[in-house]
């Protein structure tokens, strides 16, 4: 049979018709697939934000190795960078050899209390013939302190302490046997060992 010439034409017209409208219900499918997975991704992404948390508290500050405001720095840590004078000040004198300080040295006309410079864990407690009675504690941001030439320790290793915590009280050692009242305080940030006034009173976040 043959076809009228008019019936090409509206066969033509439906099937663009239906594809048209094929087009359109597939591209909102799409769409609307789409903006559910970018809301489900900023759902998470969200909630991850709203869940992290610092690896350390950055507003934290060092504090000092005491309470007590009678307490004095009588030697300071051997620095390159400081001028002669203050050289002089950082050296050590004992069994006829000069020695550079690696902390710094207090001293007090009474005894007073040790306290932790920041939150941490104890991590060592030893006795050593020139320095004396040793606590170590290890805190954030890999910080290190070393409190030495105690005459009591108050800390077990392992404890868990916070800032301010007693760990022992001050005394001496044979290496510097001419202070009584007697604290050594060194610092170490990943190993190395630097001036505990360039740290001491500022915030972890600035360190």
């Amino acid at each position: 049979m043959k076809l009228k010439p008019f019936v090409f034409p509206i066969i033509y017209s439906l099937l663009i018709c239906l594809l048209v409208v094929g087009l359109y219900f597939t591209s909102n499918f799409i769409k609307k697939d789409t903006e559910s997975a970018i809301e489900d991704v900023t759902y998470v992404s969200q909630v991850v934000l709203d869940n992290v948390v610092p690896v350390f508290d950055v507003d934290t500050t060092l504090g000092n190795p005491y309470l007590n405001t009678s307490v004095k720095i009588v030697r300071y840590y051997y620095n390159l960078e400081d001028d002669v004078e203050r050289q002089k000040e950082a050296i050590v004198f004992y069994n006829d050899t000069y020695m550079p300080n690696t902390g710094i040295d207090y001293s007090c006309d009474e005894e007073f209390e040790v306290v932790s410079i920041m939150d941490g864990t104890v991590i060592d407690i030893r006795e050593d013939e020139l320095l004396g009675k040793i606590v170590e504690i290890r805190h954030e941001n890999e910080f290190v302190s070393s409190y030495a030439g105690l005459n009591t320790i108050n800390v077990s290793k392992g404890e868990s302490v916070t800032k301010n915590t007693k760990i022992g009280t001050s005394g001496t050692n044979k290496l510097n046997s001419d202070l009584k009242n007697y604290l050594h305080l060194e610092i170490y940030q990943r190993g190395v060992n630097i001036d505990p006034l360039k740290v001491l009173g500022k915030k972890l976040g600035d360190l």
